[in-house]
């Protein structure tokens, strides 16, 4: 059970830490203009469509885990590393999984 919790904390943290790393290469080409300044929303939208795509996933992997990942996600937040639009998005769909999973458990339970 906690092997599953710690890894989603770690994947949350990876995840995020690969996204500032990003941000920052961006911004640096942007900063030197080697990148016009239009491209940012495109990086933005691509790195949204990659988060749901990642979090689309979830549903084949442990509650737990889930529990883990809005764990490290509510860290993330707290410390500013994501903003309130990529929390929503990551906090909000595996709030939805977790739900949907309580609730089949409690219809399938009779």
């Amino acid at each position: 059970m906690g092997e599953s919790f710690g890894y989603g904390v770690k994947r949350v943290i990876g995840e995020v830490v690969g996204g500032f790393v990003t941000s920052v290469m961006v911004d640096a080409f942007i900063g030197t203009g080697l990148l016009p300044p239009a491209y940012v929303v495109l990086f933005s939208v691509g790195n949204m469509l990659s988060a749901v795509v990642l979090i689309a996933a979830m549903p084949l992997w442990g509650t737990i885990y889930l529990v883990g990942w809005l764990f490290g996600l509510s860290v993330m937040l707290q410390t500013g590393m994501v903003g309130i639009l990529e929390a929503a998005v990551y906090f909000g769909v595996p709030l939805v999984v977790l739900v949907m999973r309580f609730w089949k458990m409690l219809t399938d339970w009779k």
